[in-house]
């Protein structure tokens, strides 16, 4: 009879859930999506039982199709998209839909207290931005447009809180996930009733769940829980990690001085540090997973699905190529990009559709096509653009302190080794391609495995479970020809501020 860890990585859009064996190998993976509902303009929100029920249905097809016993099932991780709030009543049910962390309903909440300067006066305590999405800011929105609704919380969950909840009974979140909430004093590692009376909110502290450690079992699979998923009842279950930290864990990254890169839905950019990186300059410092550890992260979505969009609405040709082919379109993009010397390659791209890192109504742009530019060209704009985002956020990190002279790529993005060329080149870093492909779902599932007594440390997990498939060294005559056309990119971000505004304006 073997051991397995089961790994269950949330997404806003898709929750995944994938079987490993203890040398962190993928058995099989099976995904859910469950439909955003957009009620209103700027709310985006998920039926709580809808996504209960896909995550159940999922961890049913993946033990079906991977042939496992569920007795073989030795732990259960789960990852989450940060931030959002899904909500329980006093009865423990769900209190509404979930509200995801793509939400923007409490802009002009965040927008207030920037006006009376609370950025500032709560940063020594939240390390990170103010934005929307948080749960602080929906917390707040709900208790002015929908006082009945904020009387009636019981339980303040994040995601993958919320599945662990389904499957336990228990209501518990982890120190890495509520870290990134601004409920949460970071450097203490404590809640802060003063911070919740900061964002007038002091009525939440006893909705607060209980803390756990990523890799500390909160509880046992439920019979109803069994009954739903295919699960054995009694299968451990560990605290969970916020998402970006199980990208890194998945991929290797745990140690002071490494940086791991998410070439995703959005540009991350994280470093984990041995003392927390204090910047009200950067995006958020976090507790990391492993413990007496930081993780500083600089994001914004800019990243490889500026690629899904090119390819959807541009790339006719390429998809029917890549079907005669039996490859990924994405595949023969990479080819297009290769055929595109880069010292013959003068487009700038800004990889601003669905929101930017520098300014909030910038806009996507290529500059400097001219008509004897090919698809090819404008795809290599694309590609570049995007590494130089991710550059942006990487000189903020280097800037405060958090250093790395490694880095590993992950997400969609570092499966094409053109791609991960250029991020070395233009980084001016090594960049590692970490195996398998499901990096959040495996990290979830290591700090399983740590709970579950496989192994004794994320030293031993990451060492068993997870190794380097490819290394990409900077080619050094590269180096200055991207370099020029990052300082371009950069000029042409200012240049076109007035004009975004301008935009903007007009759009109202």
């Amino acid at each position: 009879m073997g051991q397995y860890l089961l790994g269950i990585d949330n997404g806003n859009t898709i929750s995944k859930v994938a079987i490993f064996d203890l040398n962190g190998k993928e058995q099989h993976v099976a995904s859910c999506s469950v439909e955003t509902e957009y009620a209103k303009p700027g709310w985006t929100e998920r039926s709580m039982a809808g996504f209960w029920q896909g995550v159940a249905t999922a961890i049913r097809e993946t033990l079906a199709k991977a042939a496992i016993d569920p007795a073989e099932i030795v732990g259960i991780g789960c990852s989450g998209h940060g931030n959002g709030l899904y909500l329980l009543d006093k009865a423990g049910q769900p209190l509404g839909n979930g509200i995801q962390s793509l939400d923007t309903r409490a802009s002009s909440i965040v927008d207030g207290w920037h006006e009376v300067g609370l950025h500032r006066q709560v940063f020594s305590q939240t390390l990170q931005a103010l934005w929307p999405a948080q749960p602080n800011a929906l917390l707040a929105w709900l208790k002015t447009h929908e006082p009945a609704r904020y009387e009636s919380i019981g339980a303040v969950l994040l995601c993958k809180d919320y599945v662990n909840y389904r499957l336990t009974d228990q209501i518990r979140t982890d120190y890495s996930d509520i870290s990134a909430t601004s409920l949460f004093d970071v450097p203490r590692k404590e809640y802060s009733k003063e911070l919740l009376y900061s964002f007038g909110i002091p009525e939440i502290y006893e909705a607060l769940p209980r803390l756990a450690h990523s890799f500390e079992v909160i509880g046992q699979v439920t019979a109803a829980a069994a009954a739903a998923t295919g699960l054995a009842v009694g299968t451990p279950v560990v605290g969970g990690m916020f998402d970006v930290d199980a990208s890194a864990v998945g991929a290797g990254v745990y140690r002071p001085g490494q940086a791991c890169l998410i070439a995703g839905t959005w540009s991350i950019n994280e470093v984990v540090t041995a003392e927390p990186v204090i910047d009200p300059n950067l995006f958020m410092t976090t507790i990391f997973s492993a413990p007496e550890t930081w993780l500083t992260i600089e994001a914004s979505p800019t990243s490889a699905t500026n690629l899904e969009w090119f390819v959807t609405q541009f790339c006719a040709e390429e998809r029917l190529d890549a079907e005669k082919r039996g490859i990924s379109v994405f595949e023969v993009c990479s080819e297009a990009v290769a055929s595109i010397a880069p010292d013959n390659a003068n487009i700038i791209f800004h990889p601003f559709l669905y929101g930017s890192n520098v300014q909030a109504n910038a806009r996507s742009g290529f500059y400097g096509v001219a008509g004897w530019h090919t698809r090819a060209h404008l795809l290599r704009a694309l590609f570049e653009g995007v590494v130089f985002s991710h550059l942006n956020h990487i000189e903020k990190l280097r800037a405060a302190g958090a250093n790395f002279d490694i880095a590993r790529l992950t997400g969609g993005g570092s499966r094409s080794k053109v791609w991960a060329q250029m991020f070395a080149d233009i980084l001016g870093t090594p960049i590692e391609i970490p195996d398998g492909t499901e990096t959040g779902a495996r990290g979830a599932a290591l700090s399983a495995g740590i709970g579950a007594g496989v192994y004794n440390s994320y030293d031993e997990a990451v060492d068993q479970a997870v190794s380097v498939v490819r290394t990409h060294e900077p080619i050094s005559a590269n180096i200055p020809l991207y370099l020029a056309r990052y300082e371009a990119y950069k000029h042409l971000v200012e240049a076109m501020q007035p004009s975004w505004d301008h935009l903007a304006g007009l759009q109202r």
